[in-house]
């Protein structure tokens, strides 16, 4: 493998204000702050064209954030790190979205990169073997790990987005020999529901989990309905407030699209997969991890005659300034809904509050319960951070809760 370096320069505050600016000093200033230069070493098959970006918890894990594009300047690419001591990110280097993100040297899915800014001034060099679509297109060895009968639609219309996006459909062990109607489960992030070649960072292998549940005889069945995440439009798509908070640039200015997209699930997609498969037309679910799970507790509440079951796990309530804690408390109770709530007790903010995920959650499940919701249900995990491999391991328990109580 050719060795292209590439060196990481822009410098950002991860902390609570947030901020994000250019300096091409490498100087480190004393101003209490710790800084790391990140040396990345890229494939030589590596289009000469590409941009190359960094995506972390410090910007919503944008994988285009042109903030945090690589800076050219001859012919290495700089950014420097800046954060308070102690300050932990997790990361991961794209080429601009999530299908071109780095892979393993097999092509395998690898864990969310780690830092800890430890010291006042670090120089650390690390290795991306390969891209998620040359992998895809055969230029690597990573498999599918689709389980089960699942069809996949590549352009499906959107009509109130505008937009063609993929979606998946899991059908049940049964379902080509029986007769049988079943109830239906809408999730978000597509990607990374049923195959681990599409995942970002591992999949929630709903699939093997359904089987298995099947097979023993705890569930008749459930139609599971996946649609693909729009790249860099997913903050948009997935709030329907826009984050105009001036004084914290995580994700500033996005958002605003999410009732065109609930729109799109309940009048495009819906409709589609009542037509076509033998689903139980009035009994859904809508279910998300993130800003999926602030997106389908709006969606529930916003269409409770459509969704009757939701799962929010490790939600993103604190986008756009808790708007979503205001629609809950103006809209009261619409309706007997279940609502599952999963966070974990490790899943760390940006904010100013680092436990604010977990706090936002708890708040919710008893707002919800002071509203006149009974079938609310809070699981803590206290080990959990906020990634598919926890949401995979509690996947069952939730779904069985949501669909055979």
């Amino acid at each position: 493998m050719k060795k292209i370096i590439i060196v990481i320069s822009l410098i950002m505050i991860l902390f609570s204000s947030c901020s994000v600016f250019q300096n091409n000093n490498s100087n480190v200033l004393d101003d209490g702050y710790n800084y790391v230069t990140i040396i990345v070493n890229i494939p030589d098959y590596t289009p000469d064209d590409s941009s190359i970006y960094i995506a972390g918890n410090f910007n919503s894990w944008n994988p285009g954030d042109k903030r945090f594009k690589l800076k050219n300047e001859n012919g290495k690419y700089k950014i420097t790190l800046k954060a308070e001591p102690g300050f932990t990110i997790e990361y991961k280097i794209t080429r601009g979205n999530w299908e071109t993100v780095e892979k393993g040297k097999d092509g395998e899915e690898i864990p969310n990169r780690i830092y800890t800014f430890d010291s006042k001034k670090n120089t650390i060099e690390i290795t991306v073997y390969n891209w998620r679509d040359f992998v895809e297109k055969g230029d690597g060895n990573v498999k599918h790990t689709i389980t089960g009968n699942v069809k996949i639609i590549n352009d499906f219309y959107l009509k109130e987005l505008d937009k063609k996006r993929r979606i998946w459909i899991y059908l049940p062990p049964d379902y080509e020999t029986s007769n049988k109607r079943y109830p239906v489960l809408y999730m978000h992030d597509g990607q990374n529901v049923f195959d681990a070649a599409t995942s970002f960072v591992g999949e929630w292998e709903v699939d093997e989990t359904l089987e298995k549940l099947f097979k023993e005889g705890k569930t008749s069945g459930v139609i599971v309905v996946a649609i693909d995440n729009g790249g860099s439009d997913r903050l948009n798509e997935y709030s329907p407030w826009k984050w105009d908070n001036t004084n914290i640039q995580i994700a500033k200015g996005q958002g605003g699209e999410g009732d065109k997209y609930v729109d799109s699930i309940v009048k495009s997609v819906k409709p589609y997969i009542d037509k076509n498969f033998r689903t139980i037309p009035e009994d859904n679910g809508i279910m998300g991890s993130s800003m999926g799970g602030l997106i389908s507790l709006y969606a529930a509440i916003k269409y409770p005659e459509v969704f009757k079951k939701v799962g929010a796990l490790s939600s993103a309530f604190w986008f756009a300034d808790n708007k979503i804690t205001d629609y809950v408390k103006e809209r009261g109770y619409v309706g007997d809904l279940k609502i599952f709530l999963y966070i974990g007790g490790k899943e760390e903010s940006s904010m100013d509050d680092a436990n604010k995920y977990k706090n936002d959650t708890i708040e919710m499940a008893e707002l919800l319960k002071n509203l006149g919701y009974k079938n609310v249900k809070l699981l803590i995990d206290e080990n959990g951070i906020h990634n598919e491999s926890f949401w995979a391991k509690h996947f069952a328990e939730i779904f069985l809760w949501l669909y055979n109580n």
